[in-house]
């Protein structure tokens, strides 16, 4: 959701200014990288145990059809574990945010989120390098979960536009929305959001061929360079918050 005039959480108003166009491309550059990392992590994860880390309604489908038609008890047991560490997750991360915004700057807490979802993802990736895919399901769901549930509050609001990086469906909404308010560079912001998480699925499709580490190596660069282009615009004056 963006701001109304009065500066609150709301759908977003006519007439209300566009996005800054001095952080525009790279605004639009974390969205698209924080979503590649959804769309990797997302396409690793269902190649290899049939459930979803970052796309929870998917998890609620397979779980409720496993159920109903008796099918796989490990692929509606998995969906679970992932539903269930993605809800634990975001409040977990939420009050870490909290808790550390008390004590620190937005920056400060914004790098040491990103670092975390960034060692989750690196631990699953050592993890299925020494143990293999199979030994390491149950440890590998939760904590690639927990990740993207830590990049779901990791950035809330980018120079005064509302950030959804996990989230597909409330992302088009905003664009739309957007779009039609005006506020063109904003949308294509929002729209960024598909966009990364399409190119990222198809990058971790594709490295699916070799070893699980090396897809998730890739979601380890782009959730790391969206990091690196953060830091970038804030040195700039861009508020992130």
């Amino acid at each position: 959701m963006g701001q109304t005039t009065d500066g609150s959480s709301g759908s977003p108003t006519q007439g209300q200014p566009d996005l800054d166009s001095r952080f525009f491309p790279e605004v639009a550059a974390i969205v698209l990288l924080l979503s590649a990392t959804s769309g990797i992590v997302d396409a690793v994860a269902y190649q290899r145990f049939g459930v979803f880390v970052a796309n929870q309604t998917g998890n609620l489908v397979v779980v409720a059809v496993d159920f109903i038609d008796g099918q796989s008890v490990l692929s509606a047991g998995l969906s679970l574990v992932a539903l269930v560490s993605f809800v634990i997750g975001v409040f977990a991360a939420m009050w870490l945010r909290v808790a550390l915004l008390r004590r620190g700057s937005h920056a400060r807490t914004r790098v040491l989120l990103l670092s975390l979802e960034v060692a989750l993802i690196a631990i699953v990736a050592v993890s299925v390098l020494l143990a293999g895919e199979t030994a390491t399901g149950y440890l590998a769901i939760p904590l690639l979960s927990i990740s993207q549930a830590v990049q779901a509050v990791v950035i809330m609001r980018i120079v005064g536009i509302a950030v959804q990086t996990v989230v597909i469906n409330t992302a088009l909404v905003q664009s739309a929305t957007w779009w039609f308010g005006g506020r063109r560079r904003a949308s294509v912001v929002a729209f960024s959001t598909p966009v990364g998480y399409l190119v990222g699925a198809t990058i971790g499709a594709y490295l699916t061929r070799w070893p699980s580490p090396t897809a998730l190596t890739s979601a380890l660069i782009t959730a790391s360079a969206s990091m690196l282009v953060a830091r970038h615009i804030r040195s700039r004056g861009a508020l992130i918050e």
